[in-house]
């Protein structure tokens, strides 16, 4: 018996993590039928949303989608006008905000300035009536796990931002709070101290067994950090997934749209041939051959056609020429070279079509030295193959 073909692996698998595929794992958060209006305005609308233990949930979404208030509701500081939130099991409707068994890092970390590092670590413990030996032990313990044993007497005032940032998230830690809330916790970092703090998040979350949520509009922020995401629009989900998953296989045009750079190319169904879609459109010369086997589609309808900028192709060859496109559909575009932008690591080229739409082509810079660079003004034929492209039909 010939062993069953395995679909290929959608993106890097950061753990092997996934209990909400289990459909006997209970949530540690639920939200159900969750609405929240502020006046007239709606800023959560019939929300249901399961989080799992030990995951690292990010809430991903511009500014007033409601990402924020979803948070701040479980958290206790706004209440519900409709539905319900579980958490452990507890429906915490009524439940004070300093009841709860969580705790919420907020972005512009609110360190107490008067206060020693040691000190704001361990003002949570004090009010809670921890005794002195208790709260003197769990501050070496969270100094010892954000690296800050040094740094222990000195004042916010003193210290660098990527430090005080530290500061918050050790006194956060300190109650050993079920779950761990974060509201935009890295806007305040420089680029490079946010990439390595992100890192340092994932690792410290991986190794304590907590759930996090966070709260964040930077893609790139929840794309890195996030085992699972819930891109928002309009006070609803409009996709829960992986990072991989929201990048390459996104539902809506919206997503594509939000999260990363994309190319979108309108077009209408053909039909199909060999399990292939073949897409009329007006920014081709051929008609499109689409692989996308999720998508049912009728002959005439309208789609959109998404294509990442790093699965395109860009040459002054025409396809008849590119190495194995006698046995590859690739689907071409021609126009030609209206921008250039080096990067360093990638050059991205803006390619003007005949149809007047301008396309993104990123490709990696693999070498110091290119013999024959593309310039301004050439006509250049842009390729992709049929399965780097995904079918919207929203």
């Amino acid at each position: 018996m010939a062993a069953p073909t395995l679909r290929p692996s959608v993106g890097a698998v950061r753990r092997s993590f996934a209990p909400w595929q289990d459909p006997d794992a209970k949530p540690l958060i639920r939200f159900t039928d969750v609405t929240k209006r502020f006046g007239a305005a709606v800023a959560v609308d019939h929300l249901s949303l399961d989080i799992f233990e030990r995951e690292f949930f990010c809430l991903l979404g511009p500014s007033g989608c409601g990402k924020t208030t979803l948070m701040r509701m479980l958290a206790g500081f706004e209440t519900p006008d409709e539905g319900a939130i579980v958490l452990a099991g507890q429906d915490l409707a009524g439940i004070p905000s300093y009841r709860r068994p969580l705790n919420m890092m907020f972005q512009s970390y609110a360190l107490f300035p008067h206060m020693s590092v040691e000190r704001n670590i361990a003002f949570g413990l004090k009010q809670d009536g921890l005794p002195s030996d208790a709260i003197r032990e769990r501050v070496r313990e969270m100094l010892r796990l954000v690296k800050l044993e040094k740094l222990a007497s000195r004042y916010p005032g003193q210290l660098s931002g990527g430090q005080r940032q530290r500061v918050a998230l050790a006194r956060a830690l300190a109650k050993r709070p079920k779950v761990l809330l974060l509201d935009e916790p890295l806007g305040a970092l420089d680029k490079q101290l946010r990439e390595e703090t992100q890192f340092e998040l994932m690792d410290l979350q991986h190794d304590l067994g907590m759930t996090f949520l966070m709260v964040t509009h930077d893609q790139e922020e929840a794309m890195t950090m996030a085992d699972r995401i819930a891109v928002m629009k309009d006070g609803r989900i409009a996709q829960i997934a992986t990072p991989a998953e929201i990048y390459e296989q996104p539902k809506t045009r919206f997503i594509a749209e939000f999260v990363g750079d994309v190319n979108i190319l309108e077009g209408r169904v053909m039909g199909q041939e060999e399990g292939l879609w073949r897409i009329a459109s007006d920014h081709a010369v051929e008609p499109l051959t689409i692989d996308d086997p999720d998508e049912m589609l009728a002959t005439g309808q309208g789609v959109a056609i998404a294509v990442r900028p790093e699965k395109m192709t860009i040459s002054r060859n025409p396809p008849e020429a590119a190495p194995g496109a006698a046995n590859t559909p690739l689907n071409h575009l021609v126009g030609e070279v209206w921008d250039i932008g080096y990067l360093g690591d990638w050059t991205v080229y803006r390619v003007k079509l005949a149809s007047g739409l301008i396309i993104r082509v990123s490709q990696a810079n693999r070498s110091r030295y290119v013999s024959a660079p593309l310039d301004w003004e050439e006509e250049v034929y842009v390729t992709f193959a049929p399965n780097a492209a995904v079918i919207l039909s929203e």
